[in-house]
Order: C-alpha cells, then sequence, then structure tokens
C-alpha cells in the first residue's frame, strides 16, 4: 500500500471491517490530498455545516476551504444539503486502526527510520528484524517503547505496538482514504485547485 508518506512493506488493520466495507461500496473517490481529507473530518455526518463553521472547526481560513468545496461537492466527499451547509457521507470516517509494518533482515537505524516516517500517518508501526545483538535490540527497543511502536527480533515479540491512535481524525481519515485507494487499486492524488 503506498502510504501518505512511504510504502511499508506491509499494512494491517485491526477492527473497522464494518466501516471499511461500508466505505468501500461508497462511490466517492479516495480523498488522498490532506487537505480534502481535513476539511471532510470536521464535517458531520448528519449535521450541517456552512464553510466558515469548516473553517473553524479545522483552524484554517475560509479562503482555503472555498477552493476545496467545488471539487469536494463535486466528487461527492460532501454533499451540499442547503446553499451553503454540507454534510459527509457517513462512511468516510476512520476505520480500524492501521499499523505500518517493516521488516529488515538488518541495519535497525535505517527501519527505525523508514517506520517514523509511516507514524506521520498510521495509528502505530511494528518493525520486523532478523537477528540483532543483545546491545541493538536494547537500543532499538528503547527507541520503539518510546514512540509506543512494536517490534519483533528473529521471530519473537520484544515490544509490543499500542492498539490506539495518537492521530487526530483528519490524519487518521487522510489514512483510511489511502487504505481505500489501495483495496480499489486506484491510487490517483485529488485533482489540485
Amino acid at each position: 500500500m503506498t502510504g501518505p508518506y512511504g510504502i511499508p512493506d506491509f499494512t494491517a488493520i485491526i477492527g473497522g471491517r464494518d466501516a471499511l466495507d461500508a466505505r468501500l461500496d461508497c462511490p466517492v473517490p479516495p480523498l488522498l490530498n490532506e487537505v480534502d481529507a481535513a476539511i471532510v473530518a470536521v464535517a458531520h455526518a448528519k449535521a450541517a455545516r456552512t464553510i466558515g463553521a469548516l473553517a473553524r472547526a479545522i483552524g484554517w481560513p475560509t479562503s482555503t476551504l472555498a477552493r476545496r468545496m467545488p471539487y469536494l461537492v463535486k466528487s461527492g466527499g460532501l454533499i451540499e444539503v442547503k446553499e451553503n451547509l454540507y454534510v459527509r457521507p457517513a462512511s468516510i470516517k476512520p476505520h480500524g486502526i492501521i499499523i505500518a509494518v517493516e521488516a529488515k533482515v538488518e541495519d535497525w537505524r535505517k527501519a527505525l527510520r523508514q517506520v517514523r516516517t509511516y507514524a506521520v500517518w498510521a495509528d502505530s508501526y511494528v518493525v520486523v528484524m532478523g537477528d540483532l545483538t543483545e546491545k541493538a535490540t536494547r537500543r532499538m527497543r528503547d527507541e520503539v517503547e518510546s514512540d509506543q511502536g512494536g517490534l519483533m527480533v528473529a521471530g519473537d515479540w520484544i515490544v509490543r505496538p499500542r492498539l490506539e491512535s495518537p492521530h487526530s481524525r483528519q490524519k487518521r481519515i487522510w489514512a483510511a482514504e489511502h487504505v481505500v485507494a489501495a483495496l480499489r487499486n486506484t491510487y490517483q492524488p485529488s485533482p489540485s485547485p
């Protein structure tokens, strides 16, 4: 799966199967643009909001949202229920916990750099390593624990990843939309204004 940043060796989703199935059934193309995902994330599925209310909720200028609104309405990412009142499709929401997995035979420092990049969008990560020295395992364990990630060395769990998201709803929807794109095999970035 191509993530917002980087391509992990494997991406796991824990839970959220019904929500993922509902999103896959929704005809709206994946919202791969971070701005689009953030705008849709602050919209409610039932309570309509104005552009101004959405802008305040996200903390951005109204002009930023106004540039993206035509695309979001045309694509179905937002539904204009009345003039200047918008809701999002109920199926566009985070689904499950996303864990990026990186496997390396050696070079634990490189593996750690990679998974920390994935941690920008994934809820957690797991590094799978081949045999490491005791010293390298200890150093890597300390680093991974400080990130609340996971570590497996030579087939044994050293640290299990946290199974809760540190990210905002906006980041979680952005990551979830990349999962949808991968499962649909339709990775096409959202058009720019």
